[in-house]
C-alpha cells in the first residue's frame, strides 16, 4: 500500500492471537510450544473457551467439550479461565494502541480498530504504521497479534482473519471487490448463521454474489439493513458508519452441574447471572439496548432469545425481567440444558434520556444499585 495523506480514512483491525491461551504460556513460559486448553471451570462438563496453536492443530476449537478436547489432544495442557489476568493484559494492550494511534476503537478484550486518519506524519505507510503498533505489543507484552490493513473496517477485520497467526495482510484502496469476491458471505463481520442460512436460501454463497445483488431485493428481505450488507461486500463502509455497527456486550454464561429442565433451578441460575452482568455494567458506566439469553441443550446444540429495550438500562430488575420471558421458551417442549448465559448488547456509554415522569424513579434505582454493589465490592474483599 503507497503512501497515504492527511484526511484519507485507513483502518487497521488488530487480533491478539489465541489470545486467553497466550496470556496462559506467558505467565508460564515452561508452556510456551505446548497444547494449551483455557475453560470457564475446572470440570469434565466444561467447554473450551480458547485453546493455542499447538491444540488448535489437533483439531481443539472454541466451544468444544472439555472431554471432546482432551480425546483430539491427549497431550494438552487444560488450564481453569484466569479473566483477571487476561482484561491486565486488553488494557495494556489498548494503552499501547492509544499511545501510537489518536483514533483507537475497542472492539472486544482482543481485538481493536484503528483509524490512521491524518497519522502521515507518524508514518509513511500504513504498513509501516502495523509494523511498529506489531512490534510494540509483541517487545511490551509478549503477545503475538495479526494485522488486517485496509479502506474499511469490515475488510481490515477480514484481511486479519486471513493473515493468522502473526500476519499482516492489506487490501489496497481500489482492490477491495477482487478481494472480496471469492470469500463465503459467513466471512462477513455481521453476518451469523441465521442471515447466512436466509442467503444461502437466496442463492447468494458468495460475497461477490452479495455484492451484485439488487438492493431492492434485499431490502425487501432484510429491510434496511439489506442495503447495508450489499454496501460491506462491496468494501463500500465507512468510519462513521462502522462506528457505530462495533458490536459491544457483556455477558455471563454457566455449565450446569447436571442438565437440568427445571424451570424455577434455571431461573435462579439465571438471576445470578444477571447480577453479575449488572454489576459489570455498572462499574464500566455503560448501558445496554437489548439483552439476549443463551441455552445449550445436552446434545451440545444451541439457542438464543433477544430484545430490544425501550430505553437503554444497567438495572439488574430490567434485565432479568426480560430474560426470564425470554428464558421460557427455550425450555417449554425442549430437550435437558446443560448451559445457560446471559448477555447485555449494544451498550452504550451516556446515561440514556429519561422521561420526566420517571427520573426519579430512576435516580432512587440507581441510588440502590450503587448500594448493592457497594456492598458486593466489600463482601468479595473480605473473602480475598
Amino acid at each position: 500500500m503507497k503512501n497515504f495523506s492527511s484526511g484519507e480514512h485507513l483502518f487497521l483491525h488488530v487480533d491478539l492471537d489465541a489470545f486467553f491461551a497466550s496470556v496462559e504460556q506467558i505467565k508460564n513460559p515452561k508452556l510456551k510450544g505446548k497444547p494449551v486448553v483455557v475453560g470457564g471451570r475446572s470440570s469434565k462438563r466444561g467447554v473450551a473457551v480458547a485453546a493455542s496453536y499447538e491444540a488448535k492443530r489437533c483439531g481443539v476449537t472454541t466451544g468444544m467439550p472439555w472431554m471432546q478436547a482432551k480425546q483430539k489432544c491427549p497431550n494438552a495442557i487444560f488450564l481453569p479461565a484466569d479473566f483477571s489476568a487476561y482484561a491486565d493484559y486488553s488494557r495494556r494492550v489498548q494503552n499501547i494502541l492509544e499511545k501510537m494511534v489518536p483514533v483507537v476503537a475497542q472492539a472486544s478484550i482482543d481485538e481493536a480498530y484503528l483509524d490512521l486518519i491524518d497519522c502521515n506524519h507518524l508514518y509513511k505507510t500504513p504498513r509501516q504504521a502495523a509494523e511498529k503498533i506489531y512490534g510494540a505489543i509483541k517487545k511490551e507484552t509478549g503477545l503475538n497479534v495479526s494485522i488486517g490493513i485496509a479502506s474499511s473496517q469490515s475488510v481490515a477485520k477480514m484481511a486479519s482473519k486471513l493473515a493468522k497467526p502473526c500476519g499482516m495482510m492489506e487490501v489496497p484502496k481500489g482492490a477491495e471487490v477482487f478481494f472480496l469476491s471469492p470469500l463465503p458471505v459467513e466471512t462477513m463481520p455481521g453476518i451469523g448463521p441465521q442471515i447466512g442460512n436466509r442467503l444461502r436460501r437466496m442463492g447468494i454463497f458468495t460475497l461477490g454474489q452479495l455484492a451484485e445483488m439488487s438492493p431492492q431485493i434485499l431490502r425487501a428481505s432484510f429491510g434496511v439493513y439489506g442495503p447495508y450488507l450489499r454496501a460491506k461486500a462491496r468494501g463500500e463502509d465507512t468510519w462513521k458508519l462502522e462506528v457505530t455497527e462495533v458490536v459491544k456486550s457483556l455477558g455471563k454464561e454457566k455449565t450446569l452441574e447436571k442438565n437440568t429442565k427445571d424451570e424455577s433451578l434455571l431461573e435462579k441460575e439465571l438471576l445470578v447471572l444477571t447480577a453479575e452482568v449488572g454489576h459489570g455494567l455498572r462499574a464500566q458506566n455503560l448501558y445496554a439496548r437489548s439483552v439476549a439469553v443463551k441455552v445449550r441443550y445436552a446434545d451440545f446444540t444451541s439457542e438464543s432469545a433477544s430484545k430490544q429495550f425501550a430505553d437503554a438500562t444497567c438495572f439488574d430488575r430490567i434485565l432479568f425481567e426480560v430474560a426470564r420471558n425470554l428464558l421460557k421458551p427455550l425450555i417449554e417442549g425442549k430437550q435437558f440444558i446443560r448451559l445457560i448465559g446471559i448477555s447485555a448488547q449494544n451498550l452504550v456509554t451516556k446515561t440514556p434520556q429519561m422521561d420526566l415522569f420517571n427520573s426519579q424513579t430512576n435516580e432512587r434505582w440507581e441510588r440502590f444499585y450503587k448500594s448493592v454493589d457497594c456492598v458486593r465490592q466489600l463482601t468479595c474483599c473480605r473473602k480475598k
